[in-house]
């Protein structure tokens, strides 16, 4: 099993790191740090990346910043707006295929493929003023509707790890630590001390519920451990799915004026919809090869654990506004100069947590009751700043070469509203993210050729560059989106007022090794180690989209 041996930055730690900063150990992991939201969360709602819009803009990799005349640009920069000639209607239907790509020492389990249909877009643009003489030529209006980010994917995968003593390969013996260190013992009845309402802990307390661990007293004081139930032979089976659902959808009204034909300037005002829930499973078999499950001194267990499930739902909903600016300038025909600002996203977001386990022990039946965090849970947060620049060359009605290049902040990305009971720092959030994310690198690049008047050949290629401030290997928390590449391609046709575009974008992302849960151990004065870890894990994801836009003009 690889295992990281790295010391800690406070690297997307997430709530269970923060929370136990100051003390000898830190928790986190895929399958941990859900009671509330981690800046990696936050990290996830913040990249739109290459977007979704029409099928022409999609085709060239949005590249659009210097471009106009196309409903994508309410969403790119609205000064394209200002390039309208006519009033128009369009609509753009798209179907995504995403799957997982799971390391070599996972076998894949369940479907890792997720197909979803969807509106990439609908725009509708309606002249508000047109005049022939010089100045002001027109003004137009935009309303319409931009997907911005798809969460819909799924992944699942098994994997095996050998018996272990150092680091220990189960998740109860990371949960034997966190419960230890927070001090939540059972009293003389046997009831744990504190209250459920605190989530952080739910994940031993299922454990404890479940008989997986116990709590025991010896001259020492009081400590936790798994050793009447997991044998020191025991290697463990691993199972894990996650199934992801959902999508940022902004509603747009945006106004575009032309101004002596060479200078088109814009503005959108987005209101963006959020959902986005998620479901994990992860499973652990104790498996013994035949042998007798014993202790380390080799007396056999009385009742050895023979599986865990652990189930947990995230749900995410809310909305957030920005505004976009935006200015094209032909200094000559065949040369557009395009600049657009993307102010951050203030999101006002309501989260619901829910965890349940079972295992071979629970007498009241498999399942434990489900554990619910539904109450007051506001998260407010600001998105990073976006700035866009772009330069198109047009050769004559034959071809259009476009190149954009975006800078993204998101070490910018601040947390303005912390629910109530949760014991970490707007200031925590901030000296987190900015030690850990920095301005990430977009580039796009794409190319329209007419050998027709009626038809158009699109081809685009992007590259988003990693907005993660320290080693990537630093980033085993959570599977970390580091780079996204952009391969696309399309085809348009127009008949007379009407027009109908065709493309396919594949988009690759790259995401960190992580680990599925562990205990960082600081002794005083010491050096840090892995005390409990899982075998590290990675997976990539492979997104296919096809989108049909289809624009009427009158």
């Amino acid at each position: 099993m690889k295992v990281l041996r790295k010391l800690s930055l406070l690297i997307a730690m997430g709530v269970g790191a923060m929370t136990a900063s100051a003390q000898e150990y830190r928790f986190g992991g895929m399958m941990m740090d859900h009671d509330g939201m981690m800046s990696s969360d936050m990290f996830s709602l913040s990249q739109v990346n290459f977007g979704f819009g029409t099928a022409r803009s999609m085709a060239m990799a949005g590249a659009f910043t210097s471009l106009g005349a196309d409903a994508s640009a309410i969403g790119i920069n609205p000064a394209g707006l200002g390039m309208y000639r006519h009033n128009e209607i369009s609509f753009s239907p798209i179907i995504s295929v995403t799957r997982a790509e799971n390391n070599a020492t996972a076998t894949d389990w369940g479907n890792n493929e997720q197909s979803r249909f969807a509106m990439s877009n609908f725009t509708a643009v309606a002249k508000l003023q047109e005049s022939a003489s010089g100045g002001l030529v027109s003004v137009n209006l935009a309303v319409g509707m931009n997907r911005i980010a798809d969460f819909n994917y799924r992944m699942g995968y098994t994997s095996t790890s050998a018996p272990s003593t150092s680091p220990y390969r189960s998740i109860n013996d990371a949960f034997i630590r966190q419960m230890g260190q927070g001090g939540v013992f059972p009293n003389g009845m046997g009831i744990l001390n504190y209250n459920y309402a605190d989530s952080y802990y739910w994940g031993g307390a299922l454990a404890y519920n479940n008989y997986l661990i116990d709590a025991y007293t010896d001259e020492y004081g009081d400590y936790w451990t798994s050793a009447d139930r997991l044998g020191a032979n025991a290697g463990i089976g691993h199972t894990v799915e996650e199934q992801s659902k959902g999508s940022i959808n902004e509603f747009d009204i945006a106004l575009g004026v032309n101004y002596n034909n060479n200078l088109y300037i814009g503005a959108t005002v987005g209101i963006q919809s959020v959902r986005w829930k998620r479901q994990l499973y992860y499973g652990e078999d104790y498996l013994y090869n035949g042998q007798i499950p014993v202790y380390s001194d080799g007396e056999p267990l009385a009742e050895p654990a023979q599986w865990m499930d652990y189930n947990q739902a995230i749900n995410l909903k809310g909305m957030g506004v920005n505004l976009k600016l935006g200015v094209i300038y032909r200094p000559i025909e065949s040369i557009r100069l395009g600049l657009a600002v993307h102010t951050p996203t203030e999101y006002l977001l309501n989260r619901s947590y829910q965890a349940y386990m079972a295992s071979n022990f629970n007498p009241n039946g498999d399942t434990t009751r489900p554990l619910d965090d539904e109450g007051e849970n506001a998260w407010e947060f600001y998105s990073p700043t976006r700035l866009m620049l772009g330069g198109s060359y047009t050769l004559g009605r034959w071809a259009i070469f476009s190149v954009d290049y975006e800078r993204t902040w998101y070490n910018g990305m601040r947390v303005t509203n912390i629910p109530g009971g949760f014991d970490i720092s707007q200031e925590a959030y901030r000296t987190e993210i900015t030690n850990n994310y920095k301005g990430s690198n977009t580039l796009r690049a794409g190319i329209e050729v007419k050998p027709l008047p009626i038809l158009s050949l699109r081809v685009g290629y992007g590259l988003s560059g990693s907005a993660l401030r320290n080693a990537q290997d630093l980033y085993y928390n959570s599977p970390t989106v580091y780079k996204t590449d952009c391969l696309s391609a399309g085809v348009g046709f127009a008949f007379g007022r009407v027009s109908l575009d065709f493309a396919y974008q594949h988009l690759k992302y790259h995401r960190t090794e992580y680990l599925l849960y562990y205990a960082l151990h600081t002794p005083r004065g010491g050096q840090s180690y892995f005390d409990t870890a899982s075998p590290i894990y990675k997976s990539d994801l492979n997104r296919n989209l096809l989108v049909m836009t289809m624009g009427v003009k009158f």
